[in-house]
């Protein structure tokens, strides 16, 4: 009945945003618990690409087409 309604009401609301779930703690994306893995390496993939711009920057500032 529910999809019924949907499909021929009337109102035009705005659709809900939708929130991403992290697969393994069950929080939204933006609030991981600390002990979650999928943040921690998604962390730890962020610290390393910091380090790796700092130590060489013409691999993050070089043009497109060379």
């Amino acid at each position: 009945m529910s999809f019924l309604k949907r499909l021929f009401s009337s109102n035009t609301l705005e659709p809900t945003q939708r929130v991403r779930i992290c697969v393994e703690c069950g929080m939204p994306v933006a609030d991981h618990k600390d002990w979650c893995s999928i943040r921690r390496g998604h962390a730890e993939m962020e610290r390393l690409k910091a380090e790796a711009s700092d130590a060489n920057p013409s691999i993050t500032q070089r043009p497109l087409g060379a």
